[in-house]
């Protein structure tokens, strides 16, 4: 969603990855042929503005994919479940025009094209159901914030984890206005309010508190939980504006246990108080499982960190709408018209997804944040039935939302997925480019991990490479870094460790001779 920012999760159970035959199979011997794979090139993508003029939205749950990130650097192949939908497509701007004018905090845009995934080859069209705002970037400001930040100073985050933590409240203590007020509570062998709740007219006070932070102790997350939220729900009655929790951690919290005394039992229980909580993990794994446990309880997100430069870019361009709530109880209903069967969905965090009577989806939005940029949901489909021909011309689905806003009005918009013919807006080309990566991802992970098939691993993620390359967007080239990092390791260890990447033609001008790009 990033306008829902598609931040969005991979649904268990709907959607099955499986690898093209064509890319099962193994390498031919003739050189020439060895990197050929079956796919159609990206069309061109229609040239968007550079700023939107309206805001975008984004569901809570995992905001990136950092941690897979650094892990790929470090030359492993990461679980599936740290490559979540939402987290990937949250990290890009993905725009979709359109024409309605909005006149309330959500309005719904949408548009669809035709689509193949190398790790689903049932999937022949992809649409983008984007969330557009009436709120001005220019004009809008967060309310005053009444900040608890919870602190594992346990020995485990000792060196970088901790000094990350500081780096991060410095920054955060920069960003705030003297509206705000800050708390710190630190948890190790014991709990204990580190710094009573001081307003941000005293930065040089917050500075040297934040300098005074020691790693110590062992590790009792709930037990700090528990000052912080105590503090949040006491401080709450007398602060106008936001109250919000932020927990900085290097180790994965529980997320199945709701008892009052568990993480998200505590976290449940604040939410119905109007205290939300932003996770923010600075070491340990923090996945698809704990990010849509995250997403099911109202006010909560999800970041990671995995260095200072991260998080300073992060908190310096999305600070404001980390910490704010756009709308709650967001019930999403999409059904597919004649012809066509939905198979995939992408961009939505949360397991609180229902197929309905008509073959389409039912799903339910704890919390809504708001977003500078623009994104969607994403929702893949084939023709229904087995050797349908393709559909009739025309709109390949129809979604309606609900929700309620924080000023407790309920509000309502619907519309159609129109097939856009020729060239394709940037979020829906962008956007199927980013469906794909994560789709290959996590299959590419499946077979290397569990299956022991790392050869067609390899094959699968060196096409995802070649495709990304060719579509020439600037926007995805931390993507194509990615995926090249990943191509390095599966070559190692699938013995093409010698092997060179696949060198791309230079397309050239027929009369001029000069590269077109």
């Amino acid at each position: 969603m990033r306008g829902f920012r598609a931040t969005g999760w991979f649904v268990s159970g709907l959607v099955l990855l499986t690898a093209a035959s064509a890319l099962g199979r193994g390498h031919k011997k003739d050189d020439k042929d060895k990197h050929k794979f079956d796919f159609a090139p990206a069309p061109k993508m229609m040239r968007m503005p550079a700023r939107p003029a309206r805001m975008g939205a984004t569901p809570g749950g995992a905001q990136d994919i950092d941690y897979a990130r650094d892990r790929i650097r470090a030359g492993e192949v990461p679980h599936a479940k740290t490559f979540t939908a939402e987290g990937l497509l949250s990290q890009h701007d993905l725009p979709l025009p359109s024409t309605r004018k909005c006149n309330q905090i959500l309005c719904l845009t949408a548009a669809a094209a035709h689509a193949g995934l190398l790790a689903q080859p049932n999937v022949r069209y992809l649409a983008q159901l984007g969330f557009a705002s009436n709120l001005n970037p220019k004009t809008w400001h967060r309310r005053p914030l009444n900040l608890v930040a919870v602190i594992d100073k346990s020995g485990s985050m000792s060196g970088t984890p901790l000094e990350t933590v500081k780096a991060s409240l410095r920054q955060i203590a920069k960003q705030m206005t003297p509206r705000d007020q800050l708390s710190i509570v630190l948890y190790g062998d014991r709990s204990y309010v580190h710094m009573q709740p001081t307003r941000l007219t005293h930065k040089k006070r917050v500075l040297r508190s934040i300098d005074a932070i020691q790693s110590a102790g062992s590790t009792a997350m709930e037990a700090g939980l528990s000052v912080g939220y105590g503090l949040a729900t006491r401080t709450a009655a007398h602060f106008a504006g936001t109250t919000r929790v932020m927990l900085f951690t290097d180790e994965r919290p529980n997320v199945g246990a709701t008892d009052k005394q568990s993480f998200m039992g505590m976290a449940r229980a604040a939410s119905k108080r109007g205290v939300g909580l932003t996770t923010i993990g600075v070491g340990e794994q923090f996945g698809a499982e704990l990010a849509t446990a995250i997403s099911n309880v109202r006010g909560g997100n999800l970041f990671f960190f995995p260095n200072v430069g991260k998080m300073k870019d992060r908190f310096g361009r999305d600070f404001d709408t980390m910490v704010t709530e756009l709308a709650y109880n967001m019930k999403l209903v999409i059904k597919p018209n004649a012809g066509y069967k939905l198979v995939g969905l992408y961009g939505l965090p949360g397991d609180l997804v229902h197929r309905t009577k008509d073959g389409g989806l039912s799903m339910k939005l704890e919390t809504v944040f708001p977003s500078h940029d623009k994104g969607g949901i994403y929702f893949a489909f084939a023709p229904k039935g087995a050797g349908a021909l393709p559909p009739k011309p025309g709109p390949v689905a129809s979604a309606r939302i609900a929700y309620v806003d924080t000023q407790q009005h309920r509000q309502s918009d619907a519309l159609s997925f129109p097939f856009v013919k020729g060239r394709l807006p940037v979020g829906l080309s962008r956007g199927r480019l980013l469906v794909d990566e994560i789709t290959t991802l996590k299959r590419a992970s499946v077979l290397h991990r569990e299956q022991n098939k790392t050869e067609q691993a390899y094959r699968l993620v060196r096409a995802l490479h070649k495709r990304l390359v060719e579509s020439g967007d600037a926007d995805l080239a931390k993507e194509v870094k990615l995926v090249s990092e990943l191509d390095s390791t599966l070559a190692r260890l699938s013995g093409h460790k010698g092997e060179a990447q696949p060198v791309l033609p230079v397309q050239r001008n027929l009369v001029s001779g000069v590269p077109v790009r």
